[in-house]
């Protein structure tokens, strides 16, 4: 009969591994699904999604500062919203808590922490 030692660190590494890619795709697929606002207007959750709403929404406080139009955010359905500033900032702090928490529980789900 032979014998099989396992190292307990390779055993850790695999498990750690698991978690990672198990986290990985569930945020993936959380980004893939995109955020919808309580207002209904549907946004996509990608790094060019997040940069492009960020750019909007500081052309946007330039615009309302300087009395001029603000710009309208494109949705994931290609529609354009066109929204007053207050509607803009209330969407977009909805929009970054909806992100920062998908984070939060990525960053757990990763070291396999989450409750």
């Amino acid at each position: 009969m032979s014998r099989i030692t396992l190292n307990a660190q390779a055993v850790e590494n695999v498990d750690g591994e698991e978690l990672r890619i198990a986290a990985d795709n569930w945020f993936a697929e959380q980004v893939a699904e995109g955020f919808e606002s309580t207002g209904g207007i549907k946004l996509g959750l990608g790094e060019s999604d997040v940069t492009l709403l960020t750019g909007n929404f500081v052309l946007a406080k330039e615009a309302a500062e300087l009395e001029l139009d603000i710009p309208p955010i494109i949705d994931s359905d290609g529609v354009a919203q066109q929204l007053t500033i207050e509607q803009l900032t209330g969407l977009m702090l909805e929009y970054g808590q909806r992100r920062a928490a998908l984070s939060v529980e990525y960053a757990s789900k990763r070291q396999g922490t989450e409750d």
